[in-house]
């Protein structure tokens, strides 16, 4: 038997429970999990009124391998980002959603940024492949996903504006690669970002936060911009009219990271790229506060605290 956290209807809060785990089957991985990503993502159960296991990302040590996998042995670290159910110590995982973890990067940094890090190497590197020069707009720039992406555009040479809901996120979204910080908060942000730009707006947009601020992005572009939604804190945007493209030729998308990483090839390219620059230092999450299991009701309570900007693991 072994531990695994599960919501239920009408309790308080997730709980530890124990599992059976056979062994693994043809094409399987049965991965001693020691960390566990802990984000929005994975939280909401799939069917109302069912019990589920939150969570979509892991790290881990391999215990055993099923017939047909090659590649893999006993001992190696590895880790997946958009499976659910992850909250749970061991688990048989299909072998071509894992990714090798770098010697140099913790279990609990792994489980923590593989997520936000593989969203933001599509977003910045293939649907919108940013340039040195470019100014790169990120709303909601200081959340996880939305830090990782300004670190990221920063790296590649773009002079990156974040747009955050105060102040002090202000200060957090500077020190994450923005060379200018404007409110979103306060409505209509477009004359900030065209006075940044000198009147030419962004040349690309990134919403992580939803609702109406997608369309305010359109205000913010330069001709043949685009504005990429790909969050919904503050729920799905509305309908949005196409005639609203055409006189700048703008382009808008509302992608999701399990199409980016349905491929094998793809999602390995993506987590070596992602690894690479997390161990050079170029790409980090900082200190990951870290909760065991037996804490997974306090850990999501502080991931729902405004005023958190740790990135959050659960350990095993």
């Amino acid at each position: 038997m072994t531990a695994v956290i599960r919501v239920r209807p009408g309790c308080a809060g997730p709980a530890v429970e124990e599992e059976a785990v056979g062994p693994a089957g043809p094409g399987e991985v049965r991965l001693r999990q020691t960390a566990m990503g802990l984000d929005r993502c994975g939280l909401i159960a799939p069917e109302e009124g069912a019990a589920f296991v939150p969570g979509v990302a892991a790290a881990g040590t391999v215990e055993a391998v099923g017939a047909g996998v090659e590649g893999v042995r006993p001992g190696d670290r590895l880790a997946y980002a958009d499976l659910p159910g992850a909250w749970r110590a061991v688990r048989n995982v299909p072998a071509g959603r894992l990714v090798p973890v770098p010697d140099d990067i913790d279990d609990a940094t792994a489980a923590a940024v593989i997520r936000r890090g593989l969203a933001v190497h599509y977003l910045l590197r293939r649907l919108r492949r940013v340039q040195p020069g470019e100014a790169v707009l990120a709303v909601g720039a200081a959340g996880g996903v939305g830090r990782l992406l300004c670190q990221w555009a920063a790296a590649v040479g773009a002079e990156v504006i974040g747009a955050v809901g105060s102040g002090e996120k202000a200060g957090i979204a500077r020190a994450n690669g923005c060379g200018h910080a404007v409110l979103h908060s306060a409505g209509d942000f477009a004359p900030q970002v065209l006075g940044i730009t000198g009147g030419r707006g962004a040349d690309v947009a990134y919403d992580a936060v939803g609702g109406g601020t997608l369309a305010r992005c359109l205000d913010c572009l330069a001709p043949a911009g685009m504005a990429i939604g790909f969050g919904d804190v503050a729920g799905p945007p509305p309908p949005l009219a196409l005639q609203r493209l055409e006189a700048r030729s703008l382009v808008v998308a509302r992608p999701t990271l399990p199409a980016w990483i349905a491929d094998e090839g793809d999602l390995l390219t993506a987590s070596e790229e992602l690894f690479e620059l997390v161990g050079a230092g170029k790409l980090g999450s900082g200190p990951v506060r870290a909760f065991p299991l037996a804490r997974a009701g306090e850990a999501v309570r502080t991931l729902h605290d405004r005023r958190n900007a740790d990135y959050l693991a659960l350990t095993a």
